[in-house]
């Protein structure tokens, strides 16, 4: 029998099935954040799993930078079009909620642009970060980047031009993490401290964390960016 699935993921997974999808994610960059985390924590001949991979952005640059990467993605046109594009890279249909690697395996998991907050419902995004945890290699990083709750509670530079989706969805901002229809797709938004508790219930550890660099001040710089990015490591032993 197919796999039975929530409308809400349904729908997540149905707006990545389209021409504006595809172009969006054909763009091959690395964000501001990401050139600051991974030169600090990965190095060439390092492995690393990119999950919730879209069309190879991250895993092409990765490969650049001389790791053994394989990317991850429930897409399956995504990966599709990504192997026509990039023969080379090691690519493949999963997700990031049942990983189909042994424990210990790799050096690095990355799921990049948030697309951990497309896990429906929360049930999914915390079977994802038990997984991590388990593929991780003790001593190795676990990076993703998450949507900021609290970024909706007052008026933030990076909200211009949705003020009226803002403000519909202010009250959230109170909860710890909630849903928020965000155009076609139901997305996780959660507050940094909230993220961070998550994730160390699984066994690992922060390293760091990163919203966007426009304040000069961690903590405000945090608080207002739409989506912060998280550095996590396995303890070792």
């Amino acid at each position: 029998m197919p796999e039975e699935i929530p409308l809400e993921l349904a729908k997540n997974l149905a707006s990545y099935n389209n021409a504006g999808a595809v172009a969006e994610f054909s763009v091959y960059k690395l964000y501001p954040e990401e050139e600051y985390l991974f030169p600090k924590y990965y190095k060439s001949g390092e492995s690393i799993l990119d999950l919730a991979c879209g069309m190879g952005r991250t895993t092409l640059l990765l490969h650049e930078m001389g790791l053994k990467v394989r990317g991850v993605d429930r897409s399956e046109i995504f990966i599709e079009i990504a192997k026509r594009r990039l023969p080379y890279l090691d690519l493949n249909v999963g997700s990031y909620d049942h990983i189909e690697e042994e424990d210990s395996s790799f050096s690095h998991i990355l799921i990049s642009f948030n697309g951990i907050d497309c896990a429906y419902p929360a049930a999914q995004r915390a079977a994802a970060l038990r997984e991590c945890a388990r593929v991780l290699k003790p001593g190795g990083t676990f990076i993703y980047s998450s949507h900021n709750l609290k970024s909706l509670h007052w008026i933030s530079p990076y909200y211009r031009g949705r003020m009226r989706w803002k403000l519909r969805n202010s009250m959230k901002a109170f909860k710890e993490w909630a849903y928020v229809l965000e155009e076609d797709e139901y997305l996780f938004y959660a507050s940094p401290d909230f993220v961070v508790r998550q994730t160390e219930n699984v066994g690992l550890k922060l390293l760091e964390r990163k919203g966007f660099s426009r304040f000069s001040n961690e903590r405000i710089d945090t608080y207002f960016s739409p989506y912060v990015h998280y550095a996590f490591t396995k303890p070792a032993g």
